[in-house]
């Protein structure tokens, strides 16, 4: 049991892979072990401190980048492009086995033809270490589309025989689970720990001997305390800037002071750089985890997760992005995600209720707050049109103001509206399938 009011959910290492690396005589082995022996070291140090750290992870940059010889990355799959991609998925795959690293990040997808092609692809590797994204451009419909067809391919990817090979005993995607490690992204910038979503640094900005490194937290039970203690949305920034800056300050200090024994070390071949803590609110699977119910403890939150919601999150989001001599990076909002959070998982069972929860209440909160939509069970049935105009619709979101969003689906395989979910995951608990149309 943790000493500390919270865990470190993730800390995840930040590196930029090229097509070489996988030639030989290539520095695959060498990035993934020099970002091993960071992640075990923090985590050492961290443990060292008290802190609980359930994961260590790994984000690279977009794989377009480095996973297919293409000469822009891009345009359709070729059948002998599909076997480098899956030797070099399945190289990837065995040395992470090899380190024990069981959370790599791919990056994004910027191209539709790979969002169809590869991310599927991607997302299938036994035994579900691998995830990746999308980038939707705001009223880009074509990438859009893409993307809704990748998750419907995904929800039923057990069904197919082209990904037998690859699926193993299909535990990690049975179900529609594969579309827990896939989502589209939006003015999503590197540096997020989070995943699907996270990536490091395009090729050729200045990053490629860099390796960076950042936290998340797990902090909804905490958040809880600090609301209760505030009671209002007056005391929010005062409670919040005092007792974060007072907790987040040590996990800092742990981070630097690692980095600068790093610099001591004769001819390192990677800089180490640490990049800093998503302070999003967070929640974990235990009841008193619910960022949700946090929230509703606030004197000016009405009903179930009703009025005063908004501003909440607003006010909470705000101060999150401003703890005093905190180095943040991420999102820095709040996490509403509605299979991880046992009080939003319970407000979309509410049937005929105007407390219910829907996916345009998550977006209205999206709005002020980040992350996006998350983690939303919708029909098996859903059209292509309808997942891509739910996803045009984060991304204007996104775009008008300039947020990081995300939007990450979970068609449930025969499932409809109304239904409850059957998911028999450690990372999920299960809700109503909600209404799309």
């Amino acid at each position: 049991m943790t000493t500390k009011p919270f865990r470190i959910r993730t800390v995840t290492a930040f590196v930029t892979l090229d097509a070489l690396d996988f030639h030989d005589g290539g520095d695959l082995e060498a990035k993934i072990g020099q970002c091993s022996s960071l992640l075990r070291e923090v985590e050492s140090r961290l443990l060292k401190h008290g802190y609980e750290v359930q994961t260590v992870r790994i984000a690279t940059n977009p794989f377009g980048e480095w996973l297919v010889e293409t000469e822009n990355g891009g345009g359709v799959l070729t059948d002998d492009a599909k076997e480098v991609v899956v030797a070099r998925l399945q190289r990837l795959n065995g040395l992470l086995g090899q380190h024990d690293i069981n959370f790599c990040s791919l990056g994004p997808s910027i191209h539709p033809e790979q969002t169809t092609s590869i991310c599927p692809i991607i997302v299938s590797v036994f035994p579900g270490r691998l995830s990746c994204s999308a980038v939707i451009e705001p009223c880009d419909v074509n990438a859009s589309l893409a993307a809704a067809k990748c998750v419907k391919l995904i929800s039923i990817m057990e069904a197919f025989v082209d990904f037998h090979s690859l699926i193993g005993d299909g535990s990690h995607v049975v179900g529609g689970l594969g579309n827990f490690r896939f989502c589209t992204t939006t003015c999503v910038k590197s540096g997020i720990p989070f995943f699907p979503a996270a990536k490091a640094p395009s090729k050729g900005l200045g990053n490629d001997n860099c390796i960076g490194f950042a936290l998340g937290l797990e902090n909804g039970a905490y958040a809880g305390q600090l609301l209760r203690e505030a009671k209002s949305i007056i005391n929010v920034q005062r409670v919040f800037s005092h007792n974060w800056k007072r907790e987040l300050l040590p996990i800092q200090k742990v981070c630097i002071d690692y980095v600068n024994t790093t610099k001591e070390v004769a001819c390192q071949k990677y800089r180490i750089e640490y990049l800093g803590i998503d302070t999003s609110l967070n929640p974990s699977l235990d009841h008193s985890g619910s960022v949700a119910r946090a929230i509703e403890s606030l004197e000016e939150v009405r009903g179930k997760f009703g009025q005063g919601a908004l501003a909440a999150a607003a006010t909470i989001t705000a101060s999150l992005q401003s703890i005093p001599n905190v180095q943040t990076t991420g999102y820095c909002g709040l996490m509403l995600p509605v299979l991880e959070d046992h009080r939003l998982a319970e407000l979309g069972t509410l049937t005929g209720s105007s407390d219910r929860l829907d996916i345009q209440k998550l977006m209205c909160i999206s709005s002020v707050c980040g992350v996006g939509v998350d983690t939303v069970p919708v029909p098996g049935d859903s059209s292509d049109e309808n997942l891509s105009s739910l996803m045009l619709d984060v991304a204007a979101l996104a775009g008008r103001w300039n947020k990081q969003l995300s939007c990450r689906l979970f068609p449930v395989p025969s499932g409809k509206a109304g239904e409850t979910t059957q998911f028999d995951s450690p990372y999920l608990c299960n809700s109503h399938i909600f209404y799309l149309d």
